[in-house]
């Protein structure tokens, strides 16, 4: 068992949640300026695919340099917190390609599910909150896990850890 100590606690993990997807906004936007030009192409057909394969690319980006650069997205150097291996080492590409892929699938549903919600379409309601069973499912396996850590950390063998200062 690794000491529990180390670990963040759940509140400020999910509070660094907010700031990292603003921050995910920010580059979001700031990275569809190449398509801004296309006056609406980018909107449907094989334009959108592209734009949505660029953007999920931008987003993995982001993170994979981070985590395998110092361990902390831009957020988690805020709210002092690091990923790591199981062992606390720094994480290997593979490891942290894993850790994305599985969390992608974890908060991409809550994510779609959030637009949805403020941005309604033909979609009762109702259907949306099966988008956040997933992110609900890691947060009540982060309560009772003995490290504290969520779900797809556990799958992915990582753990997020307080940074030292």
């Amino acid at each position: 068992m690794i000491e529990p100590a180390t670990t963040p606690s759940i509140k400020r993990r999910l509070a660094c949640l907010p700031y990292e997807g603003l921050i995910l906004l920010a580059l979001l936007l700031i990275s569809t300026f190449p398509f801004a030009g296309m006056k609406g192409a980018a909107l449907s057909g094989s334009m959108h695919a592209v734009l949505q394969i660029y953007l999920s690319a931008v987003t993995g980006a982001y993170f994979l340099i981070f985590w395998l650069r110092s361990g902390q997205t831009l957020a988690m150097k805020t709210w002092r917190i690091k990923v790591c291996s199981r062992d606390n080492k720094p994480l290997a590409f593979k490891r942290a390609l894993i850790k994305l892929v599985i969390s992608a699938l974890f908060y991409g549903p809550a994510c779609v599910g959030l637009v949805l919600f403020f941005f309604p379409a033909r979609i009762h309601p109702a259907m949306t909150a099966w988008l956040f069973l997933p992110l609900v499912a890691t947060i009540l396996w982060a309560r009772f896990d003995v490290d504290r850590q969520f779900l797809h950390d556990r799958l992915a063998g990582t753990r997020i850890v307080d940074a030292k200062t």
